[in-house]
């Protein structure tokens, strides 16, 4: 959850703010992986948890099936594991500086089990336009259906 601003050098270098790496850490990952966006100029990141959702949802699908293939290629190729250096800084590697338009200052964003990466005026674009988007469609929350298979019914 939450926002936050940071700083990335003229190497790349990138601080990932100290809440998010409290989260990847609980996860067992003393680092973050990171791959570029489906749907937006962003970069995706998370943790473990992430990668093993990632990976169980490819594994539910046909293990031959091209539409497999694809995905598995799209989501895994340009995926990188990185690790912190003594300050907690990651270096981004320039595919991803380039999707995103990465330059002086990066926004990460929570999205629950993952963050994303912005450039701070793509974002703010980016979420005017959400607001708009959830506002049309907030009738789509509802109450969770978690529990609900397990419920038995009396006759």
């Amino acid at each position: 959850m939450s926002s936050a601003i940071n700083k990335i050098d003229s190497k790349g270098r990138i601080s990932i703010p100290a809440p998010f790496r409290s989260v990847l850490e609980f996860q067992g990952y003393p680092g973050v992986y990171l791959f570029p966006s489906f749907t937006s100029k962003a970069v995706d990141g998370g943790g473990q948890d992430l990668i093993d959702q990632i990976s169980l949802s490819v594994e539910k699908m046909q293990l031959f099936a091209e539409e497999t293939d694809a995905l598995s290629t799209a989501l895994f190729a340009d995926t990188y594991s990185l690790s912190y250096d003594q300050d907690g800084r990651i270096s981004l590697p320039e595919i991803l500086i380039e999707h995103a338009n990465l330059s002086e200052k990066v926004i990460f964003v929570g999205q629950g089990r993952k963050f994303q990466m912005w450039n701070p005026d793509d974002f703010n674009e980016f979420k005017r336009e959400a607001k708009i988007k959830a506002l049309e469609n907030r009738n789509l929350i509802g109450p969770s259906p978690v529990g609900k298979e397990n419920k038995k019914v009396d006759d």
